[in-house]
């Protein structure tokens, strides 16, 4: 089972995010999922998996996902990867910068009848904010306070 699961997450991000092909997600994540990293407003089931990528789509249409370790345990699936794309599109209130950004992330996905029922990642945002300019390095913690 844990190569089966390997494989499903293998072609999530190879098709999904790195093939941009966001139809595929209707085959991949069942009507009970639920993201445990999600805000508030994200819905639950496909549609929430659906808005996720079209946010950061929107962000980096030219987003990459590059995985580094890839690890399976039952219905469990864990991998380290590397975010990378170029800013052309708002994300979390900040205007697109042109610029090129890379974020580290840790994603598990547990797996049910071969399909995504449960998600929590661990993203490097303050990174990512950084590289965006929403926050500075100078701010509170590192600057002139």
């Amino acid at each position: 089972m844990s190569e089966q699961n390997k494989a499903l997450a293998r072609r999530f991000i190879d098709e999904v995010y790195n093939q941009a092909r966001p139809e595929i997600i209707d085959e991949l994540f069942a009507e009970d999922y639920v993201d445990h990293t999600a805000s508030t407003e994200q819905a639950s089931g496909p549609a929430g998996a659906r808005q996720i990528y079209d946010v950061f789509r929107a962000a980096f249409p030219d987003l990459r996902v590059e995985v580094h370790d890839l690890v399976a345990d039952g219905d469990l699936v864990t991998f380290r990867s590397t975010m990378s794309g170029t800013s052309q599109g708002p994300l979390m209130g900040a205007a697109p910068t042109g610029k090129p950004v890379e974020v580290a992330s840790m994603v598990f996905l547990r797996i049910r009848d071969g399909r995504f029922v449960e998600r929590w990642e661990q993203m490097d945002l303050l990174g990512l904010m950084l590289q965006l300019g929403i926050v500075s390095e100078s701010g509170p913690m590192g600057g002139d306070a």
